[in-house]
C-alpha cells in the first residue's frame, strides 16, 4: 500500500473521530468505509478462482438476505443488524489467515477499516434505550460460514469464498445505511 493511500485513510480515520457517536443516525461515514471495504476485498484477491468453483459447492448454506431482514425494522434496530453483521465478519477474518494468498497489508487494511466500522457504530448501538440484541440468522449464516472454514481446512479455496460472501454482505450493508440515512 502506497503511503498516500495509508496517510488519506488515517487522516479521514482522525478527522471523523466522534461525527457519528454525535449523531449516530448519519450515516454517511459507514457508506464511505463500506465502499473502501469493498474496493480492499476487491484489490485483495481479485476476480474468483475458476479452481475453487468445486469448493464453492461444498458450502451448503443459503446466502444472507439482510435487505428481508430489515424490512419492518426501526432505525435503531437496522443499526444493530448493521453492526452485528459487521462484528461476524471481523471475527472471521481474525481466523486462521496462513493459507490465504492475499498481500498481508491489504488484508490489514481491509481489517483497519472493519474496525474503524465498528467502533463508530459501537456509539451507535449503546444510545439510551437501546439494548444489544442478537439476531439469531445473522449468528447461524455466519457459524456456518465458520465451520465451513474449519472443515475446508482454511484453503486457499476456503478463503475465496469467504471474501465473495463478504462482499455481498458488505453491498447489502451500503444499501441499508443508505436507506437509514435517507430516513433522517
Amino acid at each position: 500500500m502506497n503511503f498516500p493511500s495509508v496517510w488519506g485513510v488515517w487522516s479521514l480515520l482522525i478527522l471523523s473521530a466522534g461525527v457519528l457517536s454525535q449523531d449516530c443516525q448519519r450515516l454517511q461515514l459507514q457508506e464511505v468505509f463500506n465502499k473502501d471495504a469493498q474496493n480492499s476485498l476487491k484489490i485483495m484477491g481479485g476476480p474468483f478462482p475458476l479452481e475453487c468453483k468445486t469448493t464453492r459447492e461444498s458450502l451448503r448454506t443459503k446466502s444472507l438476505n439482510l435487505h428481508h431482514l430489515v424490512k419492518r425494522l426501526q432505525t435503531q434496530d437496522r443499526i444493530q443488524i448493521v453492526h452485528q453483521t459487521l462484528r461476524h465478519i471481523s471475527k472471521i477474518y481474525s481466523m486462521n489467515l496462513g493459507s490465504v494468498t492475499w498481500a498481508r497489508d491489504k488484508v490489514e487494511h481491509f481489517r483497519l477499516l472493519l474496525d474503524r466500522q465498528l467502533s463508530e457504530l459501537q456509539e451507535c448501538v449503546r444510545k439510551p434505550g437501546s439494548s444489544l440484541r442478537r439476531n439469531s440468522a445473522i449468528h447461524n449464516y455466519f457459524r456456518k460460514l465458520e465451520k465451513f472454514l474449519n472443515q475446508e481446512g482454511f484453503s486457499d479455496c476456503a478463503w475465496e469464498i469467504i471474501r465473495t460472501e463478504t462482499r455481498a454482505r458488505l453491498q447489502q450493508l451500503l444499501f441499508i445505511t443508505a436507506q437509514i440515512s435517507r430516513r433522517n
